[in-house]
């Protein structure tokens, strides 16, 4: 993986599980092909550098949190939980989401194929034994994920591939696509 140190901000922090098994049992009982995923790119998808929409607005910020560190609870600017980043992230776009990434999975759908994803989409995942979501992070585009708080990665925020996701746990199962004001 090869991501251009200039190209992201100052500690910013990117995330790559090399040789995880592939967990397909989870991924059968969700229906998520991991197959039909996005292949990911040799590099992460770039933060925009002139928004002049919402959603580029969105991931702007979102880019720019990268490398702050996680807390539970947390919501921000010194240390964000899951939703506290999400909710920070859309705040840019001109969104209000609520507190709790089971508050803002309001809408949620099951998600099939990754290849429905946009930039700025929220995935939620449910952790085992667990019946309501328990996680949220941000797809990022090109098969790449920025969030925080996802086991097995550095507690801060991270830029890393939504497949280290399926393979690691199967816990993905919904996303939300959120209507922006520019959108509507």
């Amino acid at each position: 993986m090869a991501v251009a140190a200039a190209l992201l901000p100052a500690g910013a922090a990117v995330w790559w599980l090399a040789a995880l098994p592939r967990a397909q049992a989870p991924l059968a009982r969700i229906g998520l092909d991991p197959a039909a995923a996005h292949a990911v790119t040799a590099s992460a998808p770039r933060p925009p550098s002139h928004p002049t929409t919402d959603r580029q607005r969105i991931l702007k910020e979102a880019y720019s949190l990268l490398g702050v560190k996680y807390r539970y609870g947390a919501k921000g600017p010194d240390a964000y939980d899951c939703s506290g980043f999400t909710k920070a992230a859309y705040a840019a776009g001109g969104v209000t989401l609520p507190d709790g990434s089971f508050n803002q999975a309001a809408h949620e759908k099951p998600l099939v194929n990754s290849i429905r994803l946009v930039p700025g989409d929220l995935i939620f995942y449910r952790w085992a034994g667990k019946t309501g979501v328990s996680h949220v992070t941000m797809y990022a585009g090109n098969g790449w994920v920025i969030g925080t708080g996802t086991p097995g990665q550095p507690p801060k925020v991270v830029l890393y591939p939504l497949a280290s996701d399926l393979r690691n746990t199967g816990d993905v199962l919904t996303y939300r696509h959120v209507r922006l004001p520019d959108e509507r």
